[in-house]
């Protein structure tokens, strides 16, 4: 029994110092298999590791995950790790990448967010950004999500979009004047992106910085889904002034959207507030309302992380039939539809509660 025990720790070690051998130390950039790894059994059956790597909290993450995206594909993937680090240290430097920028032409600077796809965190940037738009402010919308790029679709362009270039920088798009950038403006209806982590961290780079933005009050940044590399890049590569969530009302995305804010907590990027789409849904015959998708999520998530619920947008047929043909509801003059009246309502309540936060004043 004795042996057996053994062999099976011995196992555990041999897996876990394969794949430290695969992942480097950010700052030293050796291997993290060099350094002096602590692997245990606990009483609860988990396996402890404990990496002696003193680091900022995102460097310490990036390292966690390369670990846990190995350890997914290993013949002990069934068993569950914890891991430690020493307490995380807050360097000048971070990672060895210069101090975040400021967009020196963009006023504020916010982060779409949400834990997980499909709570329609892109239908709510562009029609956030349209309802600012028409209060006279000057907008910009970037779509972060490398992966999933959805903007071009929202906005009714299909496919690759004709961008020009100025004194090496490119212009964005131009969306009733909204400008917009997306790499679905780059790629073929359907094709698909397949690059690893630090290609996505450069593109972001390119669209912050190689982008003439021009004199914006606010970019709104479409965050992809989950608290991945994209997020981490946004936070080294340039300040920004805060983050919204995202979430639907049910309790299973309400747990995914905390763990966002979480991670922006970890980087030190204050949360706005939540937002709370599909809240309910209008039916378009009758205007009686149904709560599909459960009910008080938001107000429960912007409680817990003590953060205003900004709007709750309800779910209706022509907020669906306005993102499918790429026109916002929040851009249209005046609608007879009481439904959507109810929709942009709740996209200006959210973007006057996001101006009176953010000290902003109407142009």
């Amino acid at each position: 029994m004795f042996s057996k025990k053994n062999k099976e720790q011995n196992k555990e070690k041999e897996v876990l110092l394969a794949i430290l051998a695969k992942i480097q130390n950010p700052i030293t950039g050796k291997p993290l298999s060099s350094e002096p790894i602590e692997i245990s059994r606990q009483e609860d059956g988990r396996i402890l590791v404990k990496i002696p790597f003193a680091a900022d909290r995102p460097a310490q993450l990036s390292v966690e995950a390369q670990i846990r995206t190995a350890w997914a594909s290993s013949p002990l993937k069934k068993e569950k790790l914890k891991i430690e680090f020493p307490p995380a240290k807050k360097p000048a430097n971070p990672m060895g990448i210069p101090p975040a920028k400021r967009l020196s032409s963009v006023k504020k600077v916010i982060a779409i967010s949400s834990g997980k796809g499909g709570v329609g965190k892109s239908t709510v940037t562009i029609h956030l950004a349209a309802a600012l738009y028409k209060q006279g402010f000057k907008v910009g919308v970037l779509d972060a999500d490398i992966y999933g790029p959805s903007l071009g679709k929202m906005i009714g362009q299909e496919g690759k979009a004709a961008l020009k270039i100025i004194n090496d920088k490119i212009i964005p798009y131009d969306f009733h004047g909204i400008k917009l950038m997306s790499f679905s403006f780059f790629l073929d209806t359907g094709q698909a992106v397949v690059w690893r982590g630090p290609m996505l961290g450069k593109a972001l780079e390119q669209f912050l910085f190689d982008i003439d933005w021009g004199e914006l009050d606010f970019l709104l940044v479409d965050m992809p889904p989950g608290t991945g590399d994209a997020h981490l890049s946004m936070a080294q590569l340039t300040e920004v002034d805060g983050a919204i969530i995202v979430t639907t009302p049910q309790e299973v995305a309400v747990l995914d959207a905390e763990r966002s804010v979480n991670m922006y907590q970890q980087v030190n990027i204050p949360i706005i507030g939540v937002i709370e789409n599909m809240s309910e849904f209008i039916c378009p015959h009758c205007s009686n309302t149904s709560e599909i998708f459960s009910r008080g999520g938001g107000s429960k998530l912007a409680e817990k992380t003590k953060s205003p619920l900004l709007s709750q947008i309800p779910l209706t047929l022509s907020l669906m039939k306005a993102s499918e043909s790429g026109s916002p509801l929040t851009l249209q003059e005046k609608t007879d539809d009481d439904t959507s009246s109810r929709v942009i309502e709740a996209f200006q309540q959210a973007s006057s509660a996001l101006q009176k936060l953010l000290a902003v004043n109407t142009p």
